[in-house]
This record gives C-alpha cells, sequence and structure tokens, in this order.
C-alpha cells in the first residue's frame, strides 16, 4: 500500500491558487472590471539593478540579502553539475535571467527568486565546488575558482547578475502584504522548479514558529521514525546538508517540516475546518506573531506527543501493518496526524496508556489493517476536514477503550 493520498488536496490547490485579496468576480460587468484596473490591482513598486559576481557575495555576507542557508525559502536542490552549468554561462556572456528581491526594511532584502543562482555563484566563489559536466569548456573541468587562468577570474570578477527588486507601498496593511508577497511568489515560480506549498510558507512566515518547524524536523526521534538521516551527522561544516540528505524524499522539499505543521494545524478539533492547505496556511498566520515562550511550548508539545507515539508503537510507529509482503511497512502521513493528535489529547492519561502499551498498539495497528471497517478513512483516501477529524477520534476512542 503506498501512500499517496496525503497530500492530493493541496497538490490541486497549488495548481489553482486561490488569491484572498484582488480578486475579479467572474461574473463583473465590464465597468466594474475597468474600476478594479484604475484601484485594485497590486501596488508594487520595482526597481532594477546590476551585480558584480563579488558584490553578490558581498550582500550575501552581510546578509543584506537574506539567509542563503537550506532553512531559508527552500532547500538547495542543484547539484555541482547545474551550478557548474550556471558559472559556465557567465563564462561564456550568455545572459542569466534576474533574480527577484523584496524590500523587507529599508537596507533588507528577501531573495524571491534566484536562491539557487546565487548559492552556485557564493559556493563558487568560496571555493567550495569543482566546475564539472562543462561541455563548452571542457578544460576548466575539475577546477575551482582560485585555479582558474587568470583572465578567466577576471572575467568572472566583470560578470554581472541583475537584480529586480520588488517594494510595496507602505501603505499597505502586514496581512495585505504577505498575499501580496504570496502573489509575487506564485507567479515567479509558473517555471521550472516552482515552490510548493511548505516552501512558500517558510519564505513568507519566517519568526520563531517557523524556526520551531525546522528544528522540530531535525530532531533525532523525529527523522529516526521517517526514514530521514540523521541531521547531525550529515550537516557539513558551512551549515549546508551532505548530499545523502539533500537527496532524501522528505527532506529535499521539505515535506519533513509539514509533516510537523500538520500536527498544529489539527491538534485543536475546533479549527479543523476547510481544505488541508487552507489549514497549514492559516496556522501560519495565526501563529506566526506568537511569543518566543508559547513558542517553546509548541515544541514541548510536539515532542511529548512524539515520544509517547514512538514508545507505545515503536517502529511501526505512523506506519500501515504488513500486508504479507517482503515491503517494509509503509510510512504514512495521515496514520501520522491521527496517532499524533490523538495522543496528544489523551496525554493526560499517559500513565494508563503506557501501562496498557501492548493493547493500545494492538487497538491502533488493528484500525489500519487492510480488514478493518475503518481502513480505507486511516490510511487517507479521503482528506477533507470531517475525514481528519474522525480519523483523530477513531484513534483516540481505540486508545480509550484500550485501556
Amino acid at each position: 500500500m503506498d501512500d499517496t493520498y496525503d497530500f492530493d488536496d493541496e497538490q490541486n490547490e497549488l495548481d489553482d491558487q486561490e488569491l484572498t485579496i484582488n480578486t475579479v468576480a467572474a461574473d463583473a460587468t465590464d465597468r466594474t472590471i475597468e474600476k478594479h484596473f484604475a484601484t485594485g490591482r497590486l501596488r508594487v513598486f520595482q526597481d532594477k539593478n546590476d551585480f558584480f559576481l563579488p558584490h553578490v557575495l558581498d550582500f550575501i555576507e552581510g546578509r543584506s540579502w537574506g539567509n542563503l542557508h537550506p532553512e531559508y525559502q527552500r532547500r538547495l536542490r542543484w547539484d555541482n553539475a547545474k551550478k557548474s552549468k550556471l558559472i559556465e554561462s557567465f563564462i561564456m556572456n550568455v545572459p542569466v535571467p534576474p533574480i527577484f528581491l523584496f524590500e523587507t526594511d529599508i537596507g533588507r532584502f528577501e531573495v524571491m527568486d534566484g536562491q539557487q543562482r546565487l548559492n552556485a555563484i557564493v559556493d563558487f566563489l568560496q571555493g567550495r565546488y569543482k566546475l564539472t559536466g562543462l561541455k563548452i569548456w571542457p578544460s576548466l573541468n575539475n577546477r575551482v575558482f582560485s585555479t582558474l587562468p587568470p583572465l578567466i577570474r577576471k572575467g568572472l570578477e566583470r560578470a554581472k547578475i541583475s537584480a529586480i527588486t520588488l517594494m510595496s507601498d507602505t501603505s499597505e496593511e502586514e496581512a495585505n502584504a504577505l498575499d501580496l508577497r504570496a502573489q509575487v511568489f506564485e507567479r515567479l515560480n509558473t517555471g521550472g522548479e516552482r515552490l510548493n506549498p511548505q516552501e512558500l510558507r517558510n519564505s513568507l512566515y519566517s519568526g520563531p514558529f517557523n524556526k520551531a518547524l525546522t528544528d522540530l524536523a531535525k530532531e533525532k526521534i523525529f527523522t529516526s521514525a521517517w526514514d530521514i538521516p540523521d541531521h547531525e551527522e550529515n550537516t557539513l561544516s558551512d551549515g549546508s546538508p551532505s548530499e545523502v540528505l539533500r537527496k532524501n524524499v522528505y527532506f529535499k522539499r521539505m515535506t519533513d517540516v509539514e509533516i510537523v505543521l500538520r500536527f498544529f494545524a489539527f491538534y485543536d478539533l475546533d479549527k479543523i475546518a476547510g481544505s488541508v492547505r487552507s489549514m497549514l496556511d492559516n496556522t501560519m498566520k495565526r501563529v506566526r506573531p506568537t511569543s518566543i515562550d508559547q513558542t517553546q511550548k509548541y515544541k514541548n508539545e510536539f515532542l511529548a506527543a512524539l515520544e509517547l507515539s514512538i514508545e507505545i508503537l515503536g517502529d511501526m510507529a505512523f506506519r500501515l501493518p504488513h500486508t504479507g509482503t517482503d515491503k517494509p511497512a509503509q510510512l504514512s502521513r495521515p496514520l501520522f496526524d491521527a496517532e499524533m493528535v490523538a495522543f496528544h489529547l489523551s496525554m493526560e492519561k499517559k500513565s494508563a496508556i503506557i501501562k496498557n502499551k501492548s493493547a493500545v498498539k494492538m487497538a491502533i495497528l488493528g484500525l489500519a489493517a487492510p480488514e478493518s471497517a475503518q481502513y480505507d478513512l486511516i490510511v487517507g483516501r479521503a482528506n477533507t476536514a470531517s475525514a481528519i477529524k474522525e480519523r483523530i477520534m477513531i484513534v483516540k476512542a481505540a486508545i480509550d477503550g484500550a485501556i
């Protein structure tokens, strides 16, 4: 049994993103359309500048252009061959697409589009990788920046990349500014490797809670449960992930962080309403301004539920039972939601749950057995708000019945 039901709703919404401001009704009259065009368009100002490549390094190291480490915007996906091809384009004087910056404050910018290009430039100028796979300049393969012929180095130091800076009207309220950025992000990423929903959230809602999500996704107890390489062993001295971590299916698209977020989106049953994407988005919006103390409370709640899940279910936590095949038990995000939230809601009964550990485990695993009447619900074939809530309550009822 595969795990294909978890993000269908959210992925579909990515292809038809709902915009919360500046929308025009489908049945609007021509006069209404013209009025909206005159007054309702995005209030964005643009400025274009060209930067020498060494200046890019200066801006990044000075943090004027934000943080290029993996937690920022999206996790880096370009391998050295793709980075090398970009450097070869600069050597050949081939035009490179501009990067897009968003001015968050005077002199402070977010990289809205172009993080991979900037990372490739910075890493090469700092000697972090050798050129590889070059087709036009194969004689430069296996060279780092410092070992290039002097004239080539000088040419790269004079090469430029364009940056288009976007600024919103200062009169915009913060909520509208965030929606504005979301719309710009969505359109900048219509081609190539566009941002997925969690990468977009990570870009828009930076702060203590967003950092808490990435920190929790690094916890050894979490990575072990989800077959993700250990972060401590797979983070290099410069803070970048090792190749084995970079290629992990959960890590590379920030799915691990989204899995953590799902717990906070669903653990208040009264807030389970609407689509999966809207619940995840709304959680980030609602919790973003929270205090550091409250953020720590959230982290403690997540870890407590995770530790109890692992203690009771062991290596079957969040996994569908074996079906008689040689394949390992399949990880399931819908099952994770249900088990984590059900244990969280039952935390006051922790002692009784641990005392009746075997019975609780058998009861929960029985729900996910193929012959179970609740099987379709438990594996997530329905991913609606009502199905998520029902899934949680069925697991909680199984826990209560076992103790």
